[in-house]
């Protein structure tokens, strides 16, 4: 990945999701975050402004096995406040799902963070559940892990 297109999306991921990171027992981590998105296994989905070719939103995953089930994981979905509530994060979700079901992987798997009532809603609105393997409750943890079948 283009080493600009990773600095423009750590400083997305920062806008976003940083204050909720921040607000829960977390912690914005940005050297943690910075790692994360030059691992060598992720995948990028970047949208770009048709008008003037700059990024938009991005969504990062990778192809994976969870708890011997063949996922396709999204790490992170990021969209420019300006670009959210238009369809762009659902068109890209979709895309994912595309992905998985042509390689014939069994769900589409992603983790929210609690605090992001908003995430959870959308994410919600598209299908996806509290997967069974989530922490939940019981471990008092500050994200749900979600999925959506593919078949």
């Amino acid at each position: 990945m283009d080493p600009k297109i990773i600095k423009w999306a750590f400083k997305l991921a920062e806008r976003n999701v940083g204050p909720q990171y921040r607000e829960c027992s977390l912690g914005w981590q940005p050297k943690i975050k910075q790692a994360d998105l030059h691992k060598p296994w992720a995948r990028y989905l970047v949208a770009t402004d048709t008008a003037t070719r700059n990024p938009v939103a991005y969504t990062m995953f990778r192809f994976d096995l969870d708890y011997g089930r063949s996922v396709l994981y999204c790490y992170e979905l990021q969209v420019a406040s300006e670009f959210q509530r238009k369809g762009l994060g659902a068109f890209m979700m979709k895309a994912l799902e595309r992905m998985a079901q042509h390689f014939s992987m069994e769900r589409v798997v992603l983790t929210v963070l609690k605090n992001n009532e908003d995430g959870m809603r959308f994410y919600q609105r598209l299908g996806y559940e509290i997967d069974e393997m989530s922490p939940g409750k019981e471990e008092d943890a500050a994200y749900e892990i979600m999925s959506k079948a593919m078949f």
